[in-house]
């Protein structure tokens, strides 16, 4: 509902001929604005005093339908039709027996005294006016993300959220590679201390869920060897290209187990940018819309709305660059996991074959 103030016209307000000077009306509406705002709870001194500003009057358009006379008791009323960035724009209408008699729409902007432009309001919804009276020096994060506009906000909360999962694959991913490289290392040691090939083959059947991607990979290849015996098979070079084959496929599937997330993060660090910069691009395309109707924009005008549309791209950094290096850091470790394999697979396979050239009927020693 608009606010309403009455007025009562008096002599001082009219002509000669009893009818109200029409350069009085706006008299008449400034005094409902003043009204409107004190109800709200918002004084014109106590704005002035807790800010070090105002509002003045930048663009006002005035209808005049019919005249106010002597004596006529006016209703006149104030209603917020709009809270740009920043300006005001009230609509006021002077009604005599609820017929409309004068009709203005004005727009306001916040100025300090010394001539400095401040933030506007921004629409509360919580609120009687709907509308909540900033300070231009609030630049904290949180206050620029809450008033920035609901597409660059959906931006930062997914901005937000995929740096949430980047961090949790990187941790992930470093305990992984962590416990790889000691499982392997464990294997390796077992393997390299004269164990039997069989008796490792069967310890590493038994600790199938718990072994390394080494174990599995030389389990494998003990298998399919054990698997061509059983067949009868005798010829050294298929029981040794049987091996390496069953080792081959074994080490393409741990290393995709290995290299999992890794994609992933690549895509956050590639792509988390230019998202950021979609929201500030949007941010900026949205600020300068609310300056279209404004006759002097000053940077005090510009600031909060260019640092609002920054902060998307700032985001941006935030989830790409940790990606950036954790995949760069990853990527050279899982090389290095993966060289290691296969100079385990060409050792074993060597190890086969000087079994099988020596005792072609059991792969026991090494």
């Amino acid at each position: 509902m608009p606010f309403e103030f009455p007025i009562r016209i008096y002599w001082e307000d009219t002509d000669a001929g009893g009818i109200v000077f029409y350069a009085n009306y706006l008299k008449f509406f400034e005094r409902a604005r003043t009204e409107w705002l004190r109800s709200l709870g918002i004084g014109q001194q106590q704005l002035r005093e807790q800010t070090g500003g105002m509002f003045v009057v930048t663009d006002a358009r005035l209808r005049y339908l019919r005249p106010a006379r002597l004596d006529d008791a006016l209703i006149v009323t104030a209603h917020l039709q709009e809270a740009g960035r920043a300006s005001l724009t009230i609509v006021q209408q002077a009604l005599l027996n609820n017929e409309q008699l004068t009709f203005a729409e004005r727009r306001h902007h916040p100025y300090r005294l010394g001539g400095r432009r401040q933030h506007a309001p921004r629409k509360n919804p919580e609120h009687p006016s709907g509308t909540t009276f900033m300070n231009s020096q609030d630049m904290s994060i949180v206050t620029l993300v809450l008033q920035a506009s609901w597409v660059v906000q959906l931006v930062m909360l997914l901005l937000l959220g995929v740096s949430v999962a980047s961090w949790a694959a990187i941790f992930r991913k470093l305990f992984a590679l962590k416990r790889v490289k000691a499982l392997n290392e464990d294997f390796e040691r077992d393997f390299w201390s004269g164990t039997s090939l069989n008796d490792l083959y069967a310890s590493a059947a038994q600790n199938a869920k718990n072994a390394g991607p080494m174990e599995r990979i030389f389990a494998s290849g003990m298998r399919e060897h054990q698997k061509l015996r059983e067949r009868r098979i005798t010829d050294p070079g298929t029981l040794l290209d049987g091996a390496r084959r069953a080792m081959r496929a074994s080490f393409q599937r741990e290393m995709d187990v290995v290299e999992s997330s890794l994609s992933f993060l690549g895509s956050v660090a590639s792509v988390s940018p230019y998202v950021g910069l979609f929201g500030t691009v949007w941010g900026i395309m949205h600020a300068f819309t609310g300056f279209a109707g404004m006759e002097q924009v000053t940077l005090a005008t510009v600031a909060p709305g260019i640092a609002e549309a920054l902060v998307a791209t700032a985001l941006g950094l935030f989830s790409a660059i940790p990606a950036v290096i954790a995949y760069n850091r990853f990527a050279r470790d899982i090389d290095r996991v993966a060289n290691h394999q296969e100079t385990f697979i060409e050792e074993f396979s060597n190890i086969l074959q000087r079994n099988l050239g020596a005792h072609p009927g059991s792969p026991s020693g090494h």
